[in-house]
């Protein structure tokens, strides 16, 4: 597009960081690596976050013709940030950026193997790498939402799309193949036995922390939860609403430096200490147990969603009733088992960017076809999973026809920017902004220097 500042700006609030991007070839390294770049309201932006942005745009194939209007759309995100954090209607919960972080690992593990991820990202251990990428995900959601919540209520009607693709049609991009898919996922069936095991050691380390055994220790050896096991288990500053609600109902009901029994959430079971307590705020340790199915239950868990589709393809039942009988995924059990790209929010995804073992299920099927149930994992639990192909549709060049809710989409969001350019213009005057000199020449689209605030640094 001509505008390419626009596009920028919709890449930097929809995308996730992606791997295989080469930092070495990118002209910000030559900047200071921990300096203060920029303050934006209560944000901080580091050199460093330059860069790691700066790659994440080569790395899904962004070509950025401009150092300078690069940083400025930095500068607008932490801006959003920075208004979010102080939104009461705002809330981003520890489950939707736990949710997000797995799915973002998730692509990550489609295009290497762990070993070169972390080796990329200069991470010892995934769960380092995961909790690194907790406060990236957590500010990208506070963007996305205050920049929902300034742009609702917008939609664009036919002649407004058409009138965009004309405009643009021949900058927008091809269209891979893409793929429609729906999905029922189980748990595994764990025998009695196997689940008493897990609530018996949970009953041990319990025991143990209160014969003066440290919990922090046994958080780290034992917890299976990526986000708290390298913290001990620890999880600061925890409102209501924020965990499952089986969680809030144990650990709102301690008393601190009270251990709870073993409890059971969708994540598998728990102990947990309540710490400390400030009003409606905890900070508490857990240990979560994961329940690990064996050999024998994964075979026979595959077996049972086997006959799910035998009686699907019989016509003794629906996909989709069959989906809301059986799934656990609640984002889509209701909804036929449709999944939905998280980045389009289309429920149709480009072929050659689904996770491997999604793709290997659906690569010899036809349209319409069931896959036989795998093993996969989903919530960062084992799960069994049967896919079915909806509908192939073959790279093409993007048309009225066959991608008008796409360019819709595009459309309603050239209108959303143009709103939030104007909310951005208004907010900077209100907002407290200090940019370093090694910006200085910059010319920025907006007034983020505030001239005069700029020149009085400078004089000094």
């Amino acid at each position: 597009m001509k505008n390419n500042f626009f596009w920028t700006s919709l890449f930097l609030f929809g995308l996730s960081i992606a791997v295989y991007a080469q930092p070495s070839d990118n002209p910000l390294n030559q900047q200071k690596i921990d300096g203060v770049a920029a303050v934006v309201g209560g944000e901080v932006i580091l050199d460093s976050d330059i860069q790691r942005d700066f790659v994440r745009a080569l790395a899904q194939g962004f070509k950025v013709e401009s150092n300078c209007e690069f940083f400025e759309n930095i500068l607008i995100e932490k801006l959003l940030v920075s208004r979010a954090k102080e939104d009461t209607l705002i809330n981003i919960t520890n489950d939707q950026v736990d949710r997000q972080v797995d799915m973002t690992v998730q692509r990550f593990l489609t295009q290497g193997s762990e070993e070169e991820i972390l080796q990329f990202f200069g991470f010892n251990t995934m769960n380092e790498l995961k909790q690194d990428l907790r406060s990236i995900v957590r500010d990208q959601a506070y963007a996305e939402e205050k920049q929902r919540l300034v742009t609702r209520g917008l939609d664009a009607t036919p002649e407004e799309v058409r009138t965009f693709y004309e405009t643009n049609k021949n900058e927008l991009p091809d269209v891979p193949e893409e793929v429609s898919l729906s999905h029922i996922v189980i748990y595994p069936v764990i025998q009695p036995e196997n689940e008493q095991k897990v609530i018996d050691d949970l009953k041990r380390y319990k025991r143990e922390i209160e014969e003066g055994a440290s919990f922090s220790t046994k958080a780290i050896l034992y917890s299976d939860d990526p986000g708290s096991a390298s913290a001990g288990g620890l999880i600061k500053n925890v409102k209501r609403g924020q965990m499952v609600p089986e969680f809030d109902a144990v650990v709102f009901n301690l008393q601190e430096g009270e251990i709870s029994e073993p409890f059971k959430t969708d994540f598998g079971y728990h102990i947990a200490m309540l710490e400390k307590r400030r009003g409606q705020e905890l900070d508490i340790r857990h240990i979560l147990i994961r329940l690990k199915p064996t050999a024998e239950e994964l075979l026979a868990s595959k077996a049972i969603l086997d006959s799910v589709v035998m009686k699907i393809d019989k016509g003794e039942m629906t996909f989709k009733e069959a989906a809301l009988q059986y799934s656990i995924d609640k984002y889509t059990k209701y909804n036929a088992g449709k999944l939905m790209d998280s980045q389009t929010e289309e429920d149709r995804m480009d072929r050659s960017k689904l996770p491997t073992k999604s793709l290997n299920a659906i690569t010899n099927l036809k349209d319409g076809e069931i896959s036989n149930a795998f093993e996969d994992e989903f919530m960062n639990q084992t799960v069994i999973r049967v896919i079915r192909l909806d509908e192939t549709i073959p790279a093409h060049k993007i048309n009225l026809e066959t991608d008008y809710a796409r360019l819709r989409n595009l459309t309603v969001n050239s209108k959303r920017q143009e709103v939030l350019m104007k909310w951005v213009e208004s907010e900077i005057n209100d907002t407290f902004i200090s940019i370093d000199e090694d910006y200085a020449d910059c010319d920025f689209r907006m007034n983020w220097r505030k001239a005069d605030y700029f020149d009085l640094q400078k004089n000094d």
